[in-house]
């Protein structure tokens, strides 16, 4: 009798140590998943390839391939721009300019009180409504800057090298304990969680990518089209189209930013769930997958809602 039990506690303990290793293999191909994607040997901190999203629009090629035949989406735009849009925005500040001149001398007692000031504050108002259609790019691609900025801050200053949870917490023999603590009824939900949170998280990556690249394809219709609101900007009937732009392009910008401050609320939450995990009670095991799977699931809708957010900071419509 005491060799069958002996024999039935051995199947016990194989078959627990088992699951153990699926769940422990499960979290670090999801931790493998996250590292590759957020953490890389480089100083950027970031996979090339979300880094190339988030970073200048002028050099963005939609490839990390250092290969210079590549030619810059923006050069392309640019063309485009210079050909098609920058006259209709000449056109449009020409408009705006005789608006304005009309304007201005109705204003002063219809035709009776024309003073000097008038036609020199319209000299002055049309060349820089020249200059800024002429400069149109250097400044757009300057206000971009700004978040651009910010973005390779953040990235700098939160996601490092290495990987996205530390591998030693995964491996730890106290994490292996906590999960042959288990019963096998826990174990077996345990691991049905883990093969969804590796499914989950490549839609994560996946909508990361639809993100990033609608936030790039956006940047470039805003930029393209900026001849047109730059001319705008002088006129205070019509600034509204050009302020609404601006606002539009600085909440692209920043868009990057909140990616970025997602992706670290992500990963400490992540890896603080992990650290809870250890707690050793049936309950915490089962509670605490639930809970990373949810974090993932929760990011992926954030991801979504960062256009969003962004625009509604900059009051952009």
């Amino acid at each position: 009798m005491g060799i069958w039990e002996d024999f039935i506690s051995g199947i016990d303990e194989w078959f627990r140590g088992f699951l153990a290793g699926a769940i422990e293999g499960c979290l670090k191909t999801v931790n493998s998943m996250l590292s590759g994607a957020l953490n890389n040997g480089d100083d950027g901190g970031i996979n090339s390839i979300f880094n190339s999203f988030l970073g200048d629009p002028t050099t963005f090629t939609g490839s990390t391939s250092a290969n210079e035949s590549l030619t810059p989406i923006w050069s392309t735009i640019e063309t485009l721009s210079n050909n098609v849009i920058v006259p209709i925005g000449g056109f449009v500040l020409m408009v705006i300019v005789c608006y304005e001149l009309i304007h201005m001398v109705v204003d002063g007692n219809n035709f009776k009180d024309v003073d000097d000031s008038i036609i020199i504050r319209w000299i002055l108002k049309t060349f820089c409504g020249i200059l800024l259609i002429s400069n149109v790019f250097y400044i757009a691609t300057s206000v971009f800057a700004f978040g651009t900025d910010a973005v390779n801050d953040a990235l700098t200053t939160l996601f490092g090298t290495g990987d996205f949870v530390d591998d030693e917490l995964i491996s730890s023999s106290t994490f292996h304990e906590v999960l042959m603590a288990q019963d096998k009824g826990t174990l077996i939900v345990t691991l049905i969680i883990s093969f969804v949170m590796i499914i989950v998280t490549f839609l994560l990556l996946a909508s990361i990518i639809v993100v990033l690249a609608s936030r790039i394809i956006e940047v470039f219709m805003q930029l393209s089209i900026a001849p047109i609101p730059f001319a705008t900007f002088l006129n205070k009937d019509w600034a509204d189209i050009g302020r609404n732009w601006l606002r539009n392009i600085l909440a692209l910008a920043f868009q990057g930013f909140f990616i970025i401050v997602a992706l670290a609320i992500f990963q400490s939450l992540f890896n603080n769930a992990l650290v809870t995990m250890m707690s050793g009670s049936s309950t915490d095991v089962i509670m605490t997958m639930a809970i990373l799977l949810g974090f993932i699931i929760a990011f992926i809708f954030t991801m979504f809602r960062t256009s969003s957010i962004s625009k509604s900071i900059f009051s952009a419509h």
